[in-house]
């Protein structure tokens, strides 16, 4: 078997082992769905959408069998060719289709979501002011500030010098992959927000919050290699 045969038939298992779980999860409601694992905006597929991407799925494995038996070395590298192509030139961002599920619980930790919202500081609520209190006669006028040590004259503070950020570890080798998708994508016309998405979607390829850690930390030698302004 080829690495192009090995890696189609994983994914079919990944996607075989996708389709189980989504089968079982069609018994849940929409609040109990939507906590079940971290998934993508899409929408919920029913019970007649799965059979079908079910019965799908075993047609392409049969087939891939077959073409496997035949020595036919380049079918599963025009079917790597053909998903590496859609998902670069001919799908949209859409929101139905059947998101890879992996069984995994959602993690609702802060450092396992992946945008976190930006929350404003609560405003302090104002001081409240005395009412001036009146002279007793005769009192003797405030003294003024001395010369020279008003706020205008005191010398500004130095102000800190900034600590650059660290530059991102040396990636491993599937960080190696995401980025060079990226950069393909992006010298391909496609824009930044959408680039997680149609990784993800890519074979051998981890999860969409994954890819988009590795987007994050390598965005400046990404955006360079493609030949983007950073920013």
């Amino acid at each position: 078997m080829t690495a192009a045969e090995k890696r189609v038939e994983e994914l079919l298992d990944r996607w075989m082992a996708s389709l189980e779980l989504h089968a079982r999860y069609l018994k849940l409601d929409d609040a109990a769905y939507a906590r079940v694992e971290p998934w993508p905006r899409h929408q919920r597929p029913n019970a007649w959408v799965v059979e079908l991407a079910r019965k799908r799925l075993l047609e392409m494995r049969a087939l891939v069998t077959q073409r496997t038996e035949a020595k036919d070395e380049g079918f599963a590298e025009a079917l790597e060719l053909m998903s590496f192509l859609t998902n670069l030139l001919g799908s949209e961002h859409i929101d139905r289709f059947i998101p890879l599920a992996t069984g995994k619980q959602q993690d609702t930790s802060a450092s396992g979501t992946v945008e976190q919202p930006r929350l404003r500081a609560n405003a302090k609520p104002a001081a409240h002011r005395s009412a001036p209190r009146s002279k007793a006669p005769g009192a003797p006028p405030k003294q003024t500030a001395r010369a020279g040590t008003t706020a205008e004259s005191r010398p500004a503070p130095h102000a800190a010098n900034p600590t650059p950020n660290p530059p991102p570890p040396a990636p491993d080798a599937l960080s190696k992959l995401v980025i060079a998708d990226a950069v393909r994508m992006l010298e391909w016309g496609r824009e930044w927000p959408a680039l997680a998405g149609l990784i993800a979607r890519m074979a051998d390829r981890p999860s969409e919050p994954e890819v988009w850690k590795i987007l994050r930390a390598y965005r400046g030698q990404i955006l360079s290699k493609a030949g983007r302004p950073a920013g």
